[in-house]
């Protein structure tokens, strides 16, 4: 994955390298990962980026930003609850301080470019949830136990009868896990079923 914000051609990657957002692809694709606390959703990363361009713009006509500021202004910019008088009001006060507000509105992007950018440009995949990387484990070790039962089936069966006095037989390949606080044996599946040995699922209750 490339941290380079503007180091593609789609819009996103585009309006970046426009605006000096170098880092901006490294952090919209951490914050949608949740790597740092909670996961953003596409439409927080939305505006997440639009007001990094927002303020951007701001610093480039020399405009203070205060604490608080940048957020209420791009909420009268962009928010459906917003009169159209107070959003006027804005546009000409930021008009009056040298910012071409229709050209960096026009350089917002939507959560579907935000999606696009994190997917295609920089082969970003969210983390899935708890329940969807059991699934997914068990799906893998499975897929591996099977794979290893056709692979030893299929050396078995050249050896039997000659090498190894077999005549029919199956495999079955299980992977167990024991704990080593209470030293019980699972069954891969049941362990990840149960969440958990008993011994801790226990002193958790």
């Amino acid at each position: 994955m490339s941290s380079d914000g503007a180091s593609c051609d789609c819009k996103v990657g585009r309006v970046a390298n426009a605006y000096g957002l170098d880092d901006v692809g490294e952090e919209l694709a951490s914050l949608w990962r949740g790597e740092s606390g909670e996961s953003y959703s596409l439409r927080d990363l939305q505006e997440y980026f639009n007001r990094r361009v927002l303020e951007s713009a701001l610093r480039a006509a020399n405009v203070e930003v205060l604490d608080g500021e940048l957020e209420n202004t791009y909420r009268l910019l962009t928010d459906d609850d917003v009169s159209a008088g107070m959003r006027t009001q804005a546009i000409g006060r930021l008009e009056r301080d040298g910012v071409d507000i229709e050209e960096v509105q026009r350089d917002f992007v939507s959560h579907q470019s935000i999606h696009t950018h994190l997917r295609e440009c920089l082969d970003v995949e969210k983390n899935p949830e708890p329940a969807d990387r059991v699934a997914s484990t068990r799906n893998t070790v499975g897929s591996l136990e099977t794979r290893t039962e056709k692979i030893a089936a299929n050396n078995l069966e050249r050896l039997a009868g000659d090498e190894v006095a077999l005549d029919g037989f199956d495999v079955i390949v299980t992977t167990h896990v024991t704990c080593d606080e209470c030293g019980r044996r699972h069954e891969f599946g049941d362990l990840l079923e149960a969440g958990g040995c008993e011994c801790r699922l226990d002193a958790d209750q």
